[in-house]
């Protein structure tokens, strides 16, 4: 058995204890007129990452080939990277976005300015990208000039 096949049975195993854990919580901590509810949201999430990001995802990754050899691989896996992390920086924070346009009877529930946060969180993630893509370019154009030179 190699140690990646080791690895992968570790987080199997974790995950489905994760899961039992899960369920068990929901089955003796939340009423059964909420299931319905849960169930929703689990499945609009799996059609979220299914549907929207992975194949978001999968396109940036075969555009990034293309460029990375120009812009230089260290820069292109961490725009790769940020980009990643804002998708799903935004589908966990468009829920509360949602909800507080909509408004709450509780006014303390929600009381963040979900707006503000995304747009701060891309402006982070577009200068992290940015940045790296700047610096790889530059490297990738020292060893071009120094290849030159030789």
């Amino acid at each position: 058995m190699t140690r990646m096949t080791k690895a992968r049975g570790i987080l199997i195993a974790g995950g489905l204890a994760l899961l039992g854990i899960g369920g068990l919580l929901i089955l003796t901590g939340i009423a059964p007129s909420r299931w319905l509810g849960i169930g929703v949201w689990v499945a609009a999430a799996i059609l979220l990452h299914d549907g929207v990001l992975a194949p978001i995802v999968v396109a940036i990754g075969l555009g990034a080939e293309r460029v990375r050899d120009r812009l230089g691989r260290r820069g292109v896996a961490v725009a790769q990277g940020a980009l990643v992390v804002g998708a799903v920086l935004t589908a966990i924070t468009v829920p509360a976005l949602v909800a507080s346009t909509l408004g709450n009877p509780n006014p303390t529930i929600l009381v963040g300015s979900y707006g503000i946060a995304l747009a701060v969180i891309w402006a982070v993630v577009v200068a992290v990208a940015a940045n790296a893509l700047v610096r790889s370019r530059a490297e990738v154009v020292r060893r071009g000039r120094a290849m030159r030179t030789k």
